[in-house]
């Protein structure tokens, strides 16, 4: 199953991609640590139009 992330970086950049329900953890985890000010949210809402997150397979355990 898929996940939605969005990613709001504090400069105003937002991004929004699908990730697997598997990678979500990880990449949030690591997110923050990138970019500590950054609001990540993780949700159900995930429709055809997202694209899927950059070099997914990095992310799954």
């Amino acid at each position: 199953m898929d996940r939605h992330i969005r990613i709001e970086y504090a400069v105003g950049v937002i991004f929004d991609f699908r990730v697997s329900a598997t990678a979500d953890g990880q990449l949030t985890s690591t997110l923050h640590g990138w970019a500590p000010d950054a609001r990540i949210t993780v949700d159900d809402h995930v429709t055809d139009e997202l694209p899927v997150i950059p070099c997914a397979a990095l992310w799954e355990p």
